[in-house]
């Protein structure tokens, strides 16, 4: 079982939005320590103030739209050790899907990966790239793009994709499955987190019916203001031959 390190977060409040980025509000940022290393992530303030803004009141209406991106989850703390294990990325592709405040892939990038961000809300991208700007990343190690889990663009494959929490509805699993299925490359790894929620625990079933591999294994951490988290981390892969990847994982 991965026990990984205590994960702390130190706390600097800014006294603006970044420019561009969308948002109207109280920003902070936040170090995150996550397997020995230093993350920063730009977000809101308290961010459950942004359950009483007319604009998200609006769309919660129309299309039941929650701001689930601007909380920091413990299966995002979870992914990002998970990530940390991979070992340098050399340069190669990862994608991240529905990524929040991206965590994870900032982990990745730290690490060699260059990842796509992508996300169905612009405003997430937004702190995302301000928070990839805070780490100091080079603009060629990262991008940023909207992505649907029920269109998944065509002719995209990348090696390892990441998933943090986004299996968190029953009805997600069969859509997150079928992105993973049409954007893993042959021979590549999907790393997904869930904190033990009931409503994953049909990934296993949905994954197979598409000819994913799945193993799963327990995962906890100690994470400052929280305690002790547990949860799983998913590991899907593309049984095909490889492409261009001695499989490493």
């Amino acid at each position: 079982m991965n026990r990984g390190p205590t994960v702390a977060i130190g706390v600097r409040q800014m006294n603006s939005s970044p420019e561009g980025i969308g948002f109207e509000g109280p920003i902070r940022e936040d170090t995150v320590r996550v397997a020995g290393r230093t993350i920063r992530l730009v977000r809101p303030v308290e961010p459950d103030r942004l359950l009483d803004d007319p604009s998200v009141i609006a769309r919660n209406a129309a299309e039941d739209y929650m701001p689930y991106w601007a909380y920091l989850w413990p299966g995002s703390v979870l992914l990002g050790e998970a990530v940390a294990t991979l070992g340098p990325g050399g340069g190669a592709w990862a994608l991240e899907l529905g990524c929040g405040l991206g965590l994870s892939g900032l982990v990745a990038v730290a690490q060699g990966w260059r990842v796509r961000f992508t996300d169905h809300d612009p405003t997430t991208l937004r702190f995302l790239e301000a928070s990839a700007a805070a780490n100091g990343f080079d603009p060629s190690a990262y991008s940023t793009a909207l992505l649907s889990w029920e269109d998944p663009p065509e002719g995209e494959r990348y090696p390892l994709i990441l998933g943090a929490d986004v299996t968190y509805e029953a009805r997600l699993v069969p859509l997150v499955v079928r992105a993973i299925a049409a954007l893993l490359a042959p021979g590549g790894l999907a790393l997904l987190s869930d904190p033990n929620r009931t409503a994953a625990e049909g990934l296993g079933e949905a994954a197979r019916r598409v000819g994913l591999e799945v193993e799963s294994t327990p995962a906890e951490g100690d994470f400052e203001g929280v305690g002790r988290i547990r949860g799983t981390i998913h590991r899907v892969r593309n049984p095909g031959a490889a492409e261009g990847n001695p499989g490493r994982w």
